[in-house]
């Protein structure tokens, strides 16, 4: 059974069917994969580095830009910080950008940045935006209330049986997907925001909600994506005296059990908010709150412990891997996300030979 179960993988991948959705970043998804069915991913990082962001640019908004009528996408997301009109907003940002070159942050986008209002032309564009968004909602599902484990698992069983049957055979109960190739993302964020039930502590909650992530990985194929915070002393001076400023598994704040069940893991780090002038060979002092630093730290399926960095325009939440910081002779284009793809100025070798003695 077990056997016969393999070979079916091996066969289906044969037929390129367990290749992952891209996410926009390249070099990361060499090691991740991209976005795999059943496959649970863990972000983390600090208060404000951005994983909300990179969750939304790399597990929803790319698998949407390819994926958004094929049938191949799904996803739901428990946003127990923001509503899900804020969510929304923030897709919609990423496309305006992508398909009209139009850098908008939420606050200009609503008219809550002071002493501005939207022109009438980028008004008629947001408009063509959310005809997008109309299509995004048939595929995407947002539940932005208070929840704890029991809610979420009843409200992914809800939609499963939706997207598929439920045979009985013996003891066992097989589910049969509508589209066995779907993948289907199911993200939470964030863990610790979760309402813990009637006797039950946040780490306990948090605990039963990877586990029942797992169960639902395991017999459903869905792909959970898991956002948590990390320790507030992580970015103590005692670690930084020792040079441990990036983030380890350890730094996960209150549980360890989601980084043990999940495959992938990713870390999140901005070494401009520790007053880093430099990190690994990459100016930060030039580049500022723009650069943040993406490390696998477990993969099942894979290496580990690998570290890419990205140019990311919290503005609107955009990312783009860039070279290794050895590689970097020209600091200006990442200054502004309008600057991001124009060509790098290398620096040339000096061929003036007329200063030079020659011997025969």
């Amino acid at each position: 059974m077990i056997t016969e179960s393999l070979l079916e993988k091996v066969n289906k991948g044969r037929e390129g069917r367990n290749q992952g959705l891209n996410t926009g970043l390249d070099k990361l998804e060499s090691i991740t994969d991209g976005v795999t069915q059943a496959t649970y991913t863990l972000i983390y990082s600090g208060t404000g580095s951005g994983k909300t962001s990179l969750a939304l640019f790399a597990y929803i908004y790319y698998p949407l830009k390819y994926h958004l009528e094929d049938g191949k996408y799904r996803a739901s997301i428990f946003s127990l910080e923001m509503d899900a009109d804020l969510l929304f907003a923030k897709l919609l940002l990423l496309y305006l950008w992508d398909t009209y070159g139009i850098d908008l942050s939420v606050k200009e986008l609503l008219s809550r940045k002071k002493n501005y209002i939207l022109s009438d032309d980028t008004y008629d564009i947001i408009k063509e935006g959310m005809e997008w968004l109309k299509k995004v909602e048939k595929v995407v599902t947002i539940y932005d209330g208070n929840c704890n484990s029991n809610v979420i698992y009843k409200c992914i069983m809800d939609e499963l049986n939706e997207l598929g049957t439920t045979e009985v055979v013996g003891k066992r109960k097989i589910y049969h997907p509508n589209n066995p190739d779907l993948i289907h993302i199911v993200m939470i964020d964030h863990m610790s925001l979760l309402r813990p039930s009637e006797g039950r502590k946040l780490k306990e909650e948090i605990d039963m909600t990877s586990s029942y992530l797992v169960t639902l990985r395991n017999k459903y194929k869905i792909s959970p994506l898991v956002i948590m915070q990390i320790n507030r002393d992580s970015s103590s001076m005692d670690r930084r005296k020792a040079n441990l400023n990036n983030l380890t598994l350890n730094d996960i704040k209150d549980s360890g059990n989601p980084s043990q069940d999940c495959e992938v893991a990713l870390s999140l780090f901005n070494p401009y908010r520790e007053e880093l002038a430099s990190y690994h060979k990459w100016n930060i002092k030039e580049m500022e709150d723009r650069f943040r630093s993406i490390t696998v730290r477990k993969s099942r399926y894979g290496e580990s412990e690998i570290e890419v960095g990205c140019f990311f325009w919290g503005h609107n939440g955009y990312f783009k891997e860039i070279p290794k910081g050895e590689e970097i002779f020209d600091y200006s284009r990442y200054k502004h996300i309008k600057h991001i793809d124009k060509e790098e100025t290398i620096p040339q070798e000096d061929n003036n030979t007329s200063n030079l003695n020659f011997t025969m």
